[in-house]
């Protein structure tokens, strides 16, 4: 029961990158420097005639302003920093967190207008709800820019960060989805993606393909040396076992002796057992333990250290 519970509070609580301190940083940096641009070339409200300033001067008050509102979002994003290190926040308060953001920074701006612009009474609550609508809308717009595409860098970088750990972890494949088999000529004779093939065989001249299409398995014969293919496949997991065998150590359930042999067992029904020669135990053992599905090697009657 508590362990229902804790998917689902782990389900709403919003993404880490979005509340790690890094990102805190970058994010105030990035809008600010949105928010210059954005008011610099825009001129939200028609600001460059509300006082009769130079190009140069109105750069300099905008500065002002952005520096006001990089202020404010600094500050909520440090007291951000310092609730999650104590709370959880999860998707709907962290929505509410940035909509009063966004409140508390228009809040701060229609101030600035209201005592900057000369058509407007400081003190008129008619003028302050106008002078707040407006602005809460340029803010918004400002503010909501920077913010989603640092949402979805965070994000981007958060992914690749997590597939490289796990390729790192060799949980991950790295390397083709698809593979394509030459011959001994250099002409492309067969594409098949990478989780489909299953194992090669040498035969005289040939290499036989063996591999699954709509959940059966094919067999395709390709004028080729064994030698020539694994240094192809070199960073696949597809890995040479015998002098005879290539294996996609993807699909390897087990690797156990029999008597005086080793073998291979591999996921795919009816597929026969795959021999591995003593010389490639090793190399076997090590390609099983980073790619092999299960993660554990089972040595029936012998350890590895006893093969040695």
């Amino acid at each position: 029961m508590s362990t229902e519970k804790n998917k689902r509070s782990q389900k709403g609580k919003v993404a880490g990158y979005l509340i790690e301190k890094s990102n805190l940083v970058k994010l105030v940096i990035f809008t600010g420097l949105f928010s210059l641009v954005f008011v610099n070339l825009y001129k939200p409200f028609s600001s460059d005639r509300w006082i009769d300033i130079s190009s140069t001067q109105y750069f300099l008050y905008s500065c002002v302003i952005v520096f006001i509102g990089i202020a404010v979002i600094a500050v909520s994003r440090y007291l951000m920093n310092l609730f999650v290190r104590r709370y959880s926040l999860n998707n709907i308060e962290y929505a509410i967190w940035v909509v009063l953001e966004l409140v508390i920074l228009s809040g701060f701006y229609t101030l600035y207008v209201l005592w900057i612009r000369s058509d407007l009474e400081f003190w008129s609550i008619e003028d302050a709800v106008i002078a707040f609508r407006d602005i809460n809308i340029n803010t918004f717009l400002v503010v909501f820019f920077p913010y989603l595409i640092s949402w979805l860098y965070f994000a981007y970088d958060d992914k690749n960060k997590k597939i490289r750990e796990l390729e790192k972890r060799g949980l991950v494949r790295n390397g083709p989805s698809v593979l394509h088999f030459n011959d001994e000529k250099g002409g492309q004779r067969l594409s098949v993606a990478f989780e489909s093939v299953i194992y090669l065989e040498s035969a005289d001249n040939y290499i036989e393909i063996n591999y699954l299409l709509q959940g059966k398995m094919e067999k395709f014969m390709l004028r080729n040396s064994m030698k020539r293919i694994e240094l192809e496949l070199t960073d696949t997991a597809i890995k040479r076992c015998h002098r005879s065998y290539m294996v996609n150590f993807e699909h390897v359930t087990s690797l156990h002796k029999d008597g005086d042999d080793f073998f291979l067992e591999l996921d795919v029904p009816q597929t026969k057992r795959i021999t591995v020669s003593k010389t490639y135990v090793q190399k076997a053992t090590e390609a099983f333990t980073h790619f092999g599905r299960r993660k554990a090697i089972s040595l029936h009657e012998v350890t590895y250290r006893d093969n040695a």
